[in-house]
């Protein structure tokens, strides 16, 4: 049974059943039949029998028969005794056995006389509460014995032909019902040689294998979009790291070339540290973000004053936007409180002001907002800086994915991925609207 096929079993486990209720309703189909003809049988001797009553007279003490063809009925045999059991009508030639017990009760049994089966039946006849006559009717019951055995030779027959027949359409609709399946295999075969582009295709139809085949599909798609994730990932990650040990291994090399003054080797330190201190900044990113994916970042969730969070984050970041030339301003009607994770939260706000600072013009300015809006705490961060193309705006959060590339070497290209991911795990939304050389405001809702 190990090594069968599926389809095979199905067939197998399906006759078998099939088998077994076919033998059932065969069995009682047999049963049912034999009880009905044998009740027949009784209830047209017992009408035989009392047609044959009903043409008895008694005249003098004599019994005589007013009709006497009447005790002439087809299939059934008539005879007559007196009160003392003496056979005053009948024929003796007829199977004599029927006559060696004389009639003494009411009763109706079955005999076996010469191979063959009879159903004998004595029935008293009164004359003013006074025996004076018994009838006894018997039948044979061949013809019901050869009815029974042509309905069990018709079972038998029958009964493998119908399984042949159901065996052979349990498998045909086998085929047909794991036909999907067979192309699931051979789409994952193929997928397993790295064709992530197979998809089953199969028609929309709402049963079993095909919620299967659609979520199967479904599966594929979410497979090929990560692994292309994945390998834009790592592609961009080793680009990305490839441009600092680039520079640090020149910078390097320049140093050990001749001798050089303090304040040379001053600076290709300074640019050494500056790449690694970039290096790093990346790989933190990259270690919060993997572990978010993974969901091995534990959160510790608390109530947090986002009005507090946010002035502190305004403050620390004061020196960079002076540094940029950039104001930054603060507004917020009352505290706020939420649930979540203070770090996590206050990485947020430091990404996105870090960029409305970076991606700014001389002079220009950022400002963040808090308040209450239905529900949910609503921050706004927004600023007059370079703006993003209608065109980028989808792919703002992609790891890596720099709008202005001149200017790459400020930042990681993971700063949104991060944001997003922190909003997404305190159940939040982000919006982000921007037009060129109009700024960038992006929309925080957090549940309160």
């Amino acid at each position: 049974m190990k090594n069968l096929t599926i389809r095979t079993k199905m067939t197998l486990w399906y006759s078998f059943m099939l088998l077994v209720l076919l033998s059932i309703f065969s069995f009682f189909v047999y049963i049912l039949m034999s009880r009905m003809m044998y009740s027949g049988e009784e209830s047209l001797i017992k009408a035989h029998a009392a047609q044959a009553i009903s043409v008895i007279e008694l005249e003098n003490g004599r019994i005589k028969f007013a009709e006497p063809n009447e005790l002439m009925t087809s299939g059934t045999y008539i005879f007559v005794y007196d009160k003392k059991g003496q056979m005053i009508f009948g024929s003796k030639g007829i199977y004599p056995e029927i006559n060696m017990q004389r009639p003494s009760e009411e009763k109706l049994r079955v005999v076996n006389i010469k191979d063959d089966a009879w159903i004998i039946y004595d029935r008293p006849v009164y004359e003013e509460n006074k025996l004076v006559a018994w009838v006894r009717a018997s039948r044979s019951l061949a013809s019901v014995r050869h009815a029974l055995e042509n309905l069990r030779d018709i079972l038998v027959v029958t009964i493998p032909l119908f399984l042949i027949i159901a065996a052979g359409g349990g498998l045909f609709l086998a085929n047909r019902a794991l036909a999907p399946i067979d192309r699931i295999t051979k789409t994952a075969r193929a997928i397993g040689r790295g064709d992530l582009s197979r998809r089953l295709n199969m028609p929309k139809v709402e049963d079993e294998v095909g919620r299967l085949a659609m979520t199967f599909d479904e599966m594929l798609d979410r497979l090929e979009t990560s692994f292309k994730k994945e390998r834009q990932f790592t592609s961009d990650a080793s680009h990305e790291l490839r441009t600092p040990i680039t520079v640090i291994k020149a910078q390097a090399e320049e140093a050990l070339t001749g001798a050089k003054s303090e304040e040379e080797y001053r600076e290709a330190l300074e640019v050494i540290l500056k790449e690694i201190t970039q290096m790093g900044k990346m790989v933190s990113q990259l270690l919060v973000l993997t572990r978010g994916d993974e969901g091995r970042y534990r959160l510790e969730m608390e109530n947090i004053d986002l009005k507090i969070v946010i002035e502190d984050v305004v403050e620390e970041m004061q020196a960079m936007a002076a540094q940029y030339g950039v104001n930054l301003y603060f507004e917020a009607d009352k505290s706020v409180v939420v649930k979540g994770d203070q770090t996590l939260l206050t990485m947020l706000f430091m990404n996105l002001i870090d960029n409305a600072i970076k991606y700014n013009t001389e002079g220009g300015w950022v400002k963040v907002t808090l308040h209450e809006a239905k529900g949910f705490a609503r921050i706004i961060v927004k600023d007059s800086g370079i703006g993003i193309p209608e065109e980028d705006i989808p792919h703002v959060f992609d790891r890596f994915y720099r709008v202005d590339r001149s200017r790459s070497s400020d930042g990681t290209g993971l700063g949104l991925s991060i944001v997003q991911w922190i909003v997404k795990i305190h159940n939040g939304q982000i919006y982000v609207k921007s037009r060129p050389g109009e700024g960038t405001e992006f929309e925080i809702l957090l549940p309160l």
